[in-house]
């Protein structure tokens, strides 16, 4: 039987992208009081709850924790005095500064927030989900359902032709899919998340319906990926895919075959926004486009600010605090808050050695799930391997992390996916899963 913390789990992960991908004030702070809330019950429920921990989680750890001191440190009074901002701002004021090293120690506050709550979103995926197969492909199923829910109202909003999120009407990105994200490239990468997770559940179905129903989804979030327009969310979520079909026991044969097939897929996608009328994504591809993306700009500022304070760091979720203060006339006209990459937002908010320990964090866990999937085929860690290439890759270009929908989903898969115990296919799953897993992605 499911346990009941393990179902508020799943409402929270089924909840988290509805009010804007949880990315508004209010709504991500109530998906992370949700958080916080339910890890509380858990600790309450079973104080004495020991699990065994992976050497990925226990890095994992070590690295949230770690960033997590540090972001209370750059926030903290009087370590950061004599920055010229603070003298500048004594200068003016006749009185004595905060002096932290953080250019904005509130904005650090919410940011170091937000960062425990990410961070606790992969202990309760550890600690909840546990080995019970039943879970892992449940928790599965519910990622996928929830991206179907999301594609079809996405697909359903651009069809219509209103232009709105729920009753709100649109201010950007009119004319693609979105679903209940503002940003279409961040809803590229939760839409593969789900697609991913559809594909898991085809191949883990057990009749021929079920397969057939599944597989109807994995078309059905693909189709809201093509349309969302996005040139490097859909380049991630084809990646992602093409790592879950890699991400299985050697003994399950050969993965190329369907590799291949999926690759003869590829060069028809576009061919739905060319009969859509929808040429416009194909422009995008220009080399002259693609050189005069004011991504470039960015970097470059970015960039500067990092070498400003390579070892501490500007502050947490100070980027667009950090951007007014060194753009330069290219920039001008444009109102940014995030650099568009989110290794070089860290490393800017945080220093080189904090930003480069979270980023291990999340590649441990990232290793620890492909080491579960490598061994026993379980679902759940091969979608966390997945979803941590899309997300990461995609962040590479992009922000789809800031998300706060994306962000726990991933981290609870991952704190699942790394989970030493995560053996479906270690005796206790029941016995159509060993005959049904060759046949999976």
């Amino acid at each position: 039987m499911v346990s009941r913390p393990v179902l508020v789990l799943c409402v929270l992960l089924a909840w988290a992208p509805l009010p804007l991908a949880s990315n508004r004030p209010w709504s991500w702070a109530l998906l992370l009081a949700g958080v916080f809330v339910l890890a509380a019950w858990t600790l309450w429920r079973d104080p004495d709850r020991r699990r065994p921990w992976s050497g990925a989680q226990c890095l994992a750890l070590a690295g949230f924790g770690g960033v997590l001191a540090w972001a209370l440190v750059q926030a903290a009074p009087g370590l950061g005095a004599s920055w010229a901002h603070w003298r500048d701002l004594a200068a003016l004021t006749g009185r004595v500064p905060w002096g932290s090293v953080s250019l904005d120690p509130w904005a650090t506050a919410e940011g170091a927030v937000r960062l425990a709550g990410y961070a606790t979103a992969a202990w309760l995926g550890a600690v909840l989900v546990g080995p019970d197969p039943v879970v892992r492909r449940g928790l599965v199923r519910v990622l996928a359902t929830t991206g179907a829910v999301l594609a079809a109202y996405a697909l359903a909003v651009l069809v219509s032709g209103t232009q709105t999120i729920g009753w709100i009407e649109k201010w950007t990105y009119h004319d693609v899919a979105t679903a209940t994200f503002v940003n279409r490239n961040a809803y590229a990468v939760y839409a593969g998340i789900g697609v991913a997770a559809a594909a898991l559940a085809a191949g883990e179905a057990e009749t021929r319906w079920g397969r057939r129903l599944w597989g109807a989804v994995v078309a059905l979030g693909m189709v809201a990926v093509v349309f969302t327009e996005s040139r490097w969310g859909l380049a991630s979520v084809l990646a992602g895919l093409a790592v879950l079909v890699l991400a299985r026991p050697p003994g399950w044969g050969r993965p190329w075959r369907r590799l291949l097939a999926g690759a003869a897929l590829v060069p028809w996608l576009p061919l739905l926004l060319l009969a859509t009328g929808r040429g416009r994504w194909l422009e995008r591809l220009d080399p002259a486009h693609l050189v005069g993306d004011l991504r470039w700009d960015l970097y470059r500022v970015t960039g500067a600010a990092i070498l400003e304070a390579p070892w501490t760091g500007h502050g947490l979720g100070t980027f667009p605090v950090l951007y007014h203060r060194l753009r330069d006339d290219s920039l001008a006209d444009h109102l940014v808050l995030q650099a568009h990459s989110v290794p070089l937002e860290l490393a800017a908010d945080l220093g080189i050695p904090a930003a480069l320990a979270l980023m291990a964090a999340f590649v441990a866990l990232a290793l620890g799930s492909w080491a579960g999937a490598r061994a026993s085929g379980d679902p759940l860690a091969r979608l966390a391997v997945a979803a941590a290439v899309v997300v990461g890759l995609h962040g590479l270009l992009d922000f789809s992390l800031h998300m706060p929908a994306v962000a726990v989903t991933i981290l609870v898969l991952l704190g699942a996916g790394s989970s030493p115990t995560s053996g479906a296919g270690r005796g206790a799953a029941p016995a159509h899963a060993a005959t049904a897993s060759p046949s999976a992605p």
